[in-house]
């Protein structure tokens, strides 16, 4: 059988993991697929070579992106003499809008088809782009319901898949052997911190996690505290951080952040896919969401939507705390986890509720991960051969 031939372009970890599912179920339903993209460790293990690795595309904010833009405009030239070369059947885009509408662009004046899963979320913010992207994507295969009518508008094949992090949330590590594993006590409360998977968010969302970690130990000196971080944000923690982190005993988790989430009484995290995985698995959250003065100011005057927070998104009773720019001081967190800790909290109740009805809302008979890689052989003409 001649090779399934794709191009696959994940620029971020939760939409690389999604990527390296797909390809898993392409495997599992037809012949092996011979991936070329933008990913990183997950979809190599899965035989994708990639023309690039994500952490080099992680950059955040509008702001910070122009002193990267040689390297940018570099790679999408690679990928265009790439893509020329060796002519793709089909190529898959991941979330990560700013970067992937490009490659859509030079996917269509090359005449490939692309299948865009996770689409972006411009519902919430410049959706003028909708009309851009019914232009350059042949098919979206989206993750949340109130997408489709959305997109139905400019009739673009639309279909809703199911949320692929349900599927991940089968190989989750159980709560006491991810406790034993990383060293914590089996029974004292534990506090997740989940600053972010850029450098930028870990400068402007470390030092108050830590800082608010420090005002919950006073408060109750039995938590204890673990921060999930990726290798290259791990190496740019400040001297600052890691003493914060030394002193409250912090442990760092490397590779197993929905470990970290299932374990946790309670999280402090960023805004981002985070607040999903959380939600998925019923772990009571606060939400922060800091950025550059600069991007917040552009931001504020595009956003249409009245949460940051997935989740809250989702749910006609958002309960899950959230705290934006100025309102994200180490007191507040502090204030808000001590209330979710408590477990006759009614406000910790609430949110429980809310990530029950959440979950239920994006659960299919299917698994998303092999619903999408049904549409990638319907594209093809391919047929499942097992």
């Amino acid at each position: 059988m001649v090779p399934l031939r794709l191009f696959i372009s994940a620029g971020d970890p939760s939409g690389e993991r999604h990527a390296a599912r797909l390809i898993r179920a392409l495997r599992l339903i037809s012949a092996q697929p011979v991936v070329t993209g933008i990913g990183g460790d997950a979809m190599r293990e899965e035989g994708a070579e990639l023309l690039c690795t994500q952490d080099r595309l992680a950059i955040m904010g509008l702001t910070e992106v122009v002193k990267h833009l040689p390297f940018f405009f570099g790679l999408l030239r690679r990928i265009r003499e790439h893509l020329a070369a060796h002519r793709p059947e089909l190529m898959v885009l991941i979330d990560f809008p700013d970067f992937n509408f490009r490659l859509a662009k030079i996917a269509k004046e090359l005449g490939i088809p692309v299948l865009y899963y996770i689409s972006p979320q411009i519902w919430a913010w410049r959706t003028g782009r909708k009309r851009k992207l019914a232009r350059l994507a042949s098919r979206l295969a989206v993750v949340f319901p109130f997408e489709v009518e959305f997109y139905r508008e400019e009739n673009i094949p639309v279909e809703f898949v199911g949320h692929p992090l349900i599927a991940e949330l089968e190989n989750v590590t159980c709560r006491d052997a991810f406790r034993q594993t990383h060293g914590l006590a089996p029974g004292r409360p534990l506090v997740g911190l989940m600053p972010g998977s850029r450098v930028q968010e870990i400068e402007r969302h470390m030092e108050l996690f830590l800082a608010a970690a420090g005002r919950l130990r006073a408060c109750r000196g039995e938590l204890q505290f673990a921060a999930a971080m990726l290798k290259h944000t791990a190496a740019a923690l400040s001297p600052g951080h890691r003493e914060l982190i030394g002193r409250l005993g912090v442990k760092l988790i490397h590779g197993d952040s929905l470990g970290l989430i299932a374990a946790s009484d309670v999280l402090l995290t960023k805004s981002g896919t985070t607040t999903m995985e959380a939600a998925l698995l019923a772990t009571p959250m606060v939400i922060s969401y800091r950025t550059g003065a600069l991007s917040y100011l552009i931001a504020s005057n595009l956003v249409r939507i009245k949460h940051i927070g997935m989740p809250n998104l989702l749910d006609d009773q958002p309960a899950i705390p959230e705290l934006i720019q100025r309102e994200v001081t180490a007191g507040r967190i502090a204030e808000l986890a001590l209330e979710l800790l408590a477990s006759d909290s009614p406000l910790r109740g609430r949110v429980v509720e809310q990530c029950r009805r959440v979950r239920e809302s994006l659960t299919t008979a299917k698994p998303a991960s092999v619903r999408v890689a049904e549409i990638v052989l319907e594209m093809t003409g391919r047929r499942v051969s097992r």
